[in-house]
């Protein structure tokens, strides 16, 4: 209801401009910070970040706090929103042309907006606020301050971010603007490439494993150091960044081009994105790399479920088929929104995949061992069957499915089984035999339900990319009693959130108090809630991850701050949730900054006595209240 809500108010704001003010729609946009001087970026448009890409640029203000905003352009203000996390304090401002400018993580607001943002603060007593002022209630013309710069919201460091919308609320690249501000003559620069088998009849140098390709590198341009050996469908990953004159930050590659034997094969143009296909960034880049290894390559083909809109392609989607014999001269041109260029040259030749490698496993498995990518079930077993068969036995359910290896790596033996042609519930090889975690087949734009002894999942019809196989496992970790409940694999996303319902075993657990945690690779827990009944905790998620219960019975901490009126606020466990100040009764704003656990009083303008008894309470997410009680 929200975004129809604003989608009918920008209507209304668009034709209340005068006819000739929209018919004037020339004006030139302005740098919103020191126009007219040099300027420097500490991100743009469509870098690949964790959960989305970013949206329009971000300004550096040479690490100060307080640097003036000014309008890109004339026009007035349609949104404000005050948040402790995202934008932080944000302006949203209309233009005659119907384009939206954005100002991010602001210090400050101007002294007429700051006024009657804290007056609607105190009349809904509330420090987090949107508002959508009257057309015209708050107008700037073109360079005028409408704000200053800061580090609120999700900021890791004080900039300004500005982006430029259009009437449809997508976001436009705003170095097309001509802003000479900003310079920038260095080509986009290669950090890694890698090649991936796209089905279980693909190899890439005999194996079904993504191999990283070494390069050579002369100025800008770039070769792969040998001949790629391939065979059946693969797709082509690139790692790498752009740098701007005068900055050292590592920002996005908006353009890249594939050419096949010297045919257009695939592109992409990161200038145009909807907020609405965001979350499918998990598509866009190897998602199962991120996890496993940190970097965000760019995917140069289009997987099953990515439904952005930037790419262009024939009907193969980037990837590419490889034939026994046959050469592949592959191009592939980086640009960046200035049009400075760097190529990467590669040859792929196609050839049958050996049988025998005589070469070393990158990890140690047992006698028996199995991964899951995507849709394959992929087997690793020690090669000690003397004078017996090396088939592998799949129990699907009671019907017994033998398969013979792939391929040999020294000693080990690899198999590859399609989970498609069914789940296997345990495995063997010679004398040796694995129980498999329990594996869910979800697929896509289909609700489902998942039970199982300890858990009881909920996807809905677009909980899911593609289709996605699920494992799910529990233990009790004796030595210091944690029940861990597993979802996976964690290297595949989810496209929106489930509903997960956990039956604990354990009966130590406080209704209100203990709470559902998930756990990263280095044993930390973040606070993600739920709900008890009848000893079942339900909550949602949109992370595979392991889970654990814990409670969590200490209140937050509250100490006096190293300014006048302020405070410092912390929770070790589950976070804070929500905090009110009263001075002799009445209810007083207070500021938070959650990124220095700082929250300070914000006196009502009008406010002349500040002495009396001041009383803050501080809660956590699991209901643990703290109240500080002190003279004013």
């Amino acid at each position: 209801m929200k975004s129809n809500k604003y989608k009918i108010i920008l209507f209304v704001f668009l034709i209340s401009f005068p006819i000739g003010m929209l018919a004037q729609n020339t004006d030139p946009y302005t740098f919103p910070i020191r126009p007219n001087k040099t300027n420097y970026l500490s991100g743009t448009m469509g870098e690949l970040r964790s959960s989305h890409f970013h949206a329009g640029i971000d300004i550096k203000t040479g690490g100060k706090i307080g640097e003036p905003v000014h309008a890109t352009k004339r026009g007035y203000i349609t949104r404000i929103k005050v948040s402790t996390s995202g934008y932080g304090n944000a302006l949203y401002m209309l233009h005659p042309d119907g384009n939206t400018s954005v100002y991010a993580h602001l210090n400050e607001f101007s002294p007429e907006i700051q006024k009657y943002v804290k007056s609607e603060q105190y009349k809904q007593q509330t420090f987090e606020i949107e508002l959508f002022p009257q057309p015209y209630e708050f107008a700037f013309k073109s360079q005028e301050v409408i704000g200053l710069s800061g580090n609120t919201g999700g900021s890791l460091g004080p900039h300004l971010h500005f982006e430029i919308r259009d009437a449809q609320q997508r976001v436009l690249n705003p170095l097309h603007y001509g802003f000479a501000e900003v310079k920038d003559d260095i080509p986009p620069i290669l950090q890694g490439f890698a090649v991936r088998p796209m089905n279980n009849n693909a190899r890439v140098f005999s194996k079904y494993d993504r191999a990283d390709i070494k390069l050579n590198r002369i100025g800008f341009n770039y070769r792969a150091t040998d001949t790629i050996k391939a065979i059946g469908k693969i797709g082509l990953e690139l790692w790498g960044h752009d740098k701007l004159n005068g900055s050292a930050n590592k920002n996005g590659i908006s353009i890249i081009e594939v050419q096949v034997n010297k045919q257009p094969h695939f592109k992409q143009n990161i200038d145009v994105m909807s907020f609405g296909l965001q979350r499918h960034i998990l598509m866009h880049y190897p998602y199962d790399v991120k996890m496993t290894t940190g970097p965000r390559y760019h995917k140069l083909y289009i997987d099953d479920g990515n439904q952005l809109k930037f790419y262009e392609t024939q009907n193969h989607n980037g990837i590419i088929t490889i034939e026994n014999d046959r050469i592949y001269e592959v191009k592939i041109n980086m640009f960046d929104p200035y049009g400075n260029e760097s190529t990467l040259d590669l040859v792929i030749k196609g050839k049958e995949p050996e049988k025998f490698l005589q070469e070393s496993l990158d990890f140690q498995i047992d006698e028996i061992d199995y991964t899951i990518n995507g849709n394959i079930l992929k087997v690793f077993a020690n090669s000690n069957c003397e004078n017996e068969s090396e088939e592998l036995n799949l129990n699907l359910g009671g019907e017994i499915e033998s398969i013979k290896p792939d391929y040999f790596i020294n000693t080990t033996a690899v198999y590859l089984w399609n989970l498609k042609n069914g789940v296997p519930e345990s495995i063997l090889n010679c004398d040796n035999g694995l129980n498999l975690r329990a594996i869910h087949e979800v697929l896509p734009n289909q609700n489902k339900t998942i039970s199982t002894q300890k858990m009881n999942f909920q996807f809905s019809s677009y909980s899911v990319f593609d289709t996605l196989y699920i494992e799910t496992a529990y233990e009790i970790k004796t030595t210091d009693s944690l029940e861990i409940f597993s979802l996976g694999p964690v290297t595949s996303p989810l496209k929106s959130s489930i509903e997960v319902e956990l039956s604990p075993s354990l009966n130590h657990y406080k209704a209100g108090k203990s709470h559902v945690y998930e756990i990263d690779d280095s044993g930390n827990f973040s606070f993600t809630g739920g709900e008890w009944n009848n000893g079942q905790i339900t909550f949602q998620t949109r992370n595979l991850a392991d889970y654990t219960i814990l409670t969590d019975s200490i209140s937050p901490l509250v100490k006096v701050g190293s300014s006048k009126y302020s405070y410092s606020i912390k929770d070790e466990l589950s976070g804070i949730k929500s905090f009110e100040g009263k001075l002799n009764g009445e209810w007083v704003l207070l500021k938070y900054e959650p990124k220095d656990n700082l929250i300070w009083i914000d006196w009502p303008d009008h406010k002349i006595t500040k002495t009396g008894e001041f009383v803050l309470i501080v809660t956590d997410n699991a209901g643990n209240e703290t109240e500080y009680t002190t003279k004013l």
